[in-house]
């Protein structure tokens, strides 16, 4: 994608998304092509792919700004107590509800966990690297890496039954239920699994 500011290419760049958005709640995203985006956007060629290189570049910059605001807001907190961040994870969700419904009905969520994957990692590196005590040992960093992922792969699937249970459930009750299994994680026969 191309990065320019100019506001001609700002408004290009969002009627050209909000145009495959607008064809993925029509088709699905595979059958989409970026003649379908041009035709119904009556955006030219020429200015497409002076913005984008192709549809998935279109719907990565999108995936990109939104993750962007969401690590902004989990940046901002002045605690990350886990509650905390799942509250921010909700708010997140909710505002971007019709996205997630868009990628669900499309078989694309994945997309996004394999984003976070990336991006989660990098910036709690940024976060914590300069707070971290030059006695704590590479062992320490690795058993971080892999709670990370734990986490977010734990995460990511509750939000992804609720997306799939069209967000009716109670963001409360979800929450209270996480709590509660994580306060008496201790007591778990892990032989059960």
């Amino acid at each position: 994608m191309n990065p320019s500011q100019n506001p001609s290419a700002l408004r290009s760049k969002k009627i050209i998304t909000e145009t495959l958005l607008h064809l993925m709640t029509q088709h699905p995203y595979a059958e989409i092509t970026v003649k379908h985006i041009l035709l119904e956007s009556n955006i030219s060629r020429k200015t497409f792919y002076r913005n984008f290189s192709s549809k998935d570049d279109v719907l990565n910059s999108y995936m990109d700004s939104i993750l962007h605001s969401y690590i902004t807001c989990i940046i901002e907190q002045k605690h990350f107590s886990f509650l905390e961040i799942l509250d921010t994870i909700f708010y997140f969700c909710e505002e971007n509800k019709n996205f997630l419904f868009i990628l669900r009905d499309n078989n694309l969520l994945h997309l996004l966990l394999i984003k976070l994957n990336t991006l989660i990692p990098t910036e709690h590196q940024k976060i914590v690297t300069p707070n971290v005590k030059s006695n704590d040992s590479s062992a320490d960093h690795f058993l971080t890496d892999y709670v990370l992922f734990f986490n977010i792969g734990g995460i990511w699937n509750i939000i992804t039954k609720w997306i799939e249970q069209d967000m009716r459930d109670s963001i409360t009750d979800i929450k209270n239920t996480i709590a509660f299994y994580l306060s008496d994680v201790k007591h778990i026969d892990c032989r059960q699994f």
